[in-house]
């Protein structure tokens, strides 16, 4: 077996001529030549198939060696193409040529060459390794009826699993006399050509009794090759007969099957079957452990329920019991088929052997594992056996770690993601739980992309247990971190949460199950940090609130933390916003007389109330009162609440100066002896609602926007304007023509006095004359269109 360690050799060489397409039919390439004490007729070269996807072993016969050698090697040819048996070295092809013959086999190496190396559970292997041998010769000799007549070390062969293979057919022949006449047996005529056959013949060989050969026991001859493997596995090569009396390092626990196999009367000489028969006995030499489960793994499909039951208890403490190589290449194969083919009874068995494959995993290195235990796992998620795949998804943390990452998002990740949409709930509900094992190897493209996604689906499933999973499944994701699962990159990334996550949870809340409520409240409330503010204030606070008094009490609990957390969201960014969103500067120092007088000593509800009721009557009078195109202000200083009314005879005044308006006639102007044009600027941001017909061709106050530009055409520009918290800021400013304006309206055909005339000194405001009215007429303030003093009158 220690020249298998070395079977990806690193330089293949073709000799003289050998290998590929130097031989005509033969599809393997010849390597390493294995040198080895023991003597043969055969050259030994480590070999691989010209495609490179096999290894092998190739036995090489030169035919220079003489006619009877090649009839012995001839005659090994054609019984390693016709004999075929588990525990004979396993033929794959075989050429002659008139130079040589080759035999390629399974990867093996010389028993000769293994005895050498010491590793544990040596000697549960040679116990093993008998009884395979054994099994091989009562398949010769009581199946085939034929004799192997060459049975010594090196006729045994060693695979990688330490399994042991019999071959060394030279001289294998029928045990009775042959159809054809007069022609002896191969075992009778060319043993001469066999190196140092002479010195293990047995007793009626030696004294060419062939009359006893053929009429005795069948098998003890073979018997008889049995104890000579048996002497030189303990105490090396037999150099003559008489060495098989003494024990030597032969353990005593197979010392007297031993002396039972080498005895000199063949009568009394036991066969292979014996061997087998007496051995397995209860305390006897093939009675372990390990050599009953392997035999049962072998013959696992025609045990019992209750032995499969009985044997699946115990099998991880079993395995981990085995020699390692043994269990790499021989256990792990086996319980591989188990799971792949089935026939092994209920899904605990399979769970259990599952199990067993992760443990013999664990064993392994890198790159033994990714060679023989990734491939086949990945293998299995790809089949359609339900039962399989849910025991994959259950164990799927003790393995999924060593997979390479490519492979999962190639192989494995395709055939798990069919598992949410399986018709089986028990499949989806074990896909989503395998969802957070699986997670930590995609990338963020997958994650995102389509993980989440499926999730989200499962949210709206049919099966109440299953959103509920989903849900919980979403939360440890989108929290990773304190969930103790390290994703790639980011993990799930702020647009999944907003766009993905967040309506399946306000989806969630209004689910009829309480457990899935319950869940999506949990879940938001985790993931409260990462949902945006302002979705948090407008859509989430709402869909929580009602859930405050929900029948169900761990709901009610859920939703007073889930409403707590968003609160709290809220405020720490409400603390992060600025003041004011007006664009210009606040105005420092102490506020207004108007303010002041507004807000007066209340706080909260009653300060909120007065100041909006000032906004409102001093906007109203100061949209009256302007006399400027809308949207238009000249530039000056601002009241810091409610509008300050300036009329056009007196200079503007400034914040300090102005005082709360106390009835309808405190704050109107002197009637001026020219008419004038109020014109309101209209806010950017402020609580009145316009009429949006604003600039209709019919003007509210008789006038032509071509008349009135015209008019207005030295006037100078107003500042942008900008409503307060309470209300809007205006400036009015005059509006007597100009020489320019006054020559280019002389032209112009009489206005109607009623259109001119402004608010004077009486508060009446002119009833409009056109069909539709502009500015404060057009304000919709809870009623019908009504003139300033009824409208003072029922504010104040």
């Amino acid at each position: 077996m220690s020249g298998l360690s070395s079977y990806l050799f690193s330089t293949l060489s073709k000799v003289g001529g050998l290998g590929g397409s130097g031989v005509p039919d033969f599809h393997f390439t010849l390597g390493e030549k294995l040198e080895f004490p023991g003597k043969t007729l055969w050259q030994v070269h480590l070999a691989q198939s010209t495609n490179g996807k096999q290894e092998a072993t190739v036995f090489v016969f030169d035919k220079g060696q003489g006619a009877s050698h090649t009839a012995a090697a001839q005659n090994a040819l054609k019984r390693m193409r016709t004999l075929r048996h588990p525990n004979m070295l396993k033929y794959l092809e075989g050429v002659e040529t008139a130079e040589a013959i080759y035999i390629a086999t399974e990867a093996v190496v010389p028993l000769v060459m293994d005895l050498g190396v010491k590793r544990d559970g040596s000697d549960e292997l040679i116990k093993w390794g008998l009884f395979k041998v054994a099994e091989a010769l009562k398949f010769i000799n009581e199946d085939c009826k034929l004799v192997h007549g060459n049975m010594a070390a090196t006729s045994v062969f060693v695979t990688r699993a330490g399994e042991w293979r019999v071959g060394g057919l030279e001289l294998a022949d029928v045990a009775g006399s042959k159809d054809n006449g007069g022609s002896q047996q191969m075992y009778r005529q060319y043993t001469s050509v066999i190196p140092g056959y002479a010195a293990r013949m047995a007793p009626e060989m030696a004294a060419q009794n062939w009359a006893l050969v053929q009429g005795g026991k069948l098998g003890a001859l073979d018997g008889w090759g049995l104890a000579v493997l048996i002497y030189e596995i303990y105490n090396g090569e037999l150099q003559a007969a008489t060495q098989m009396q003494t024990q030597g390092q032969i353990p005593q626990s197979v010392w007297p099957l031993y002396r039972r196999l080498y005895a000199t009367d063949m009568r009394r000489r036991a066969t292979a079957a014996e061997f087998l028969q007496v051995g397995q006995q209860t305390g006897g030499y093939l009675d372990s452990k390990f050599v009953r489960a392997c035999q049962f793994i072998e013959n696992v499909a025609v045990k019992e329920e209750e032995e499969r039951r009985e044997f699946f208890a115990g099998l991880d403490t079993t395995i981990a019991e085995f020699p390692a190589e043994f269990t790499k290449h021989k256990i792990l194969p086996e319980l591989l088929k188990m799971i792949e083919f089935g026939g092994i009874g209920s899904r605990e068995h399979d769970a259990k052997v599952l199990s067993s494959v992760i443990q013999i995993g664990k064993r392994m290195d890198e790159d033994e594992y990714n060679r023989l235990v990734a491939p086949a796992i990945v293998q299995l998620f790809g089949s359609n056996d339900r039962a399989l795949r849910f025991n994959l998804l259950e164990h799927m943390g003790g393995f999924i770690e060593s997979v390479p990452q490519s492979l999962v998002l190639k192989k494995v990740y395709p055939d798990f993601a069919a598992g949410f949409l399986d018709g089986a709930p028990a499949i989806r509900e074990a896909t989503v739980k395998a969802a957070l094992v699986l997670a930590p190897k995609l990338n963020q493209k997958t994650l995102n992309g389509d993980l989440m996604r499926q999730l989200v689906r499962l949210v709206a499933d049919a099966e109440p247990g299953i959103r509920t999973n989903s849900l919980i499944c979403i939360g440890k994701l989108c929290t990773a971190r304190r969930s103790g699962i390290e994703l790639e990159g980011d993990g799930v990334t702020e647009s999944t949460v907003r766009f993905v996550v967040c309506p399946a949870l306000l989806h969630a809340l209004r689910d009829q199950f309480p457990p899935v409520r319950s869940a999506a409240l949990s879940v938001a409330s985790a993931c409260a940090g990462r949902w945006d503010a302002l979705e948090v204030s407008r859509r989430v606070v709402p869909a929580i609130s009602p859930l405050l008094v929900d029948s169900e009490l761990p709901v009610r609990s859920a939703a007073f933390k889930a409403m707590s957390a968003m609160i709290s969201r809220v405020d720490e960014y409400a603390k992060s916003m600025p003041e004011t969103s007006s664009k210009g500067p606040a105005a420092p120092g102490k506020p207004s007389v108007q303010t002041q007088a507004s807000m007066g000593a209340a706080d909260g509800w009653s300060g909120w109330a007065v100041s909006s009721l000032s906004s409102t009557i001093t906007g109203a009078l100061s949209l009256a009162s302007s006399s400027l195109p809308i949207g238009q202000a000249q530039p000056g200083d601002r009241a810091p609440s409610a509008p300050t009314i300036i009329t056009s005879s007196q200079p503007p005044m400034s914040p300090r100066n102005s005082t709360t308006v106390s009835s309808p006639t405190a704050s109107v102007s002197k009637p001026h002896p020219k008419p004038q044009q109020p014109i309101a600027a209209e806010p950017e941001a402020s609580g009145w609602n316009f009429d949006d017909n604003w600039d209709d061709s019919n003007d509210a106050w008789g006038l032509d926007d071509d008349d009135l530009d015209t008019e207005l055409a030295g006037e100078q520009p107003l500042a942008d304007s900008q409503g307060g918290a309470g209300g809007m800021v205006t400036r009015a400013a005059s509006i007597e023509p100009t020489s320019a304006s006054a020559s280019k309206t002389s032209a112009k055909p009489a206005r109607p006095a009623s259109a001119l005339t402004a608010f004077g000194a009486t508060s009446q405001v002119a009833k409009p004359v056109s069909r539709r009215t502009k500015g404060l007429g057009a304000m919709k303030l809870g009623g019908a269109k009504k003139n300033s003093d009824a409208l003072l009158d029922q504010l104040l």
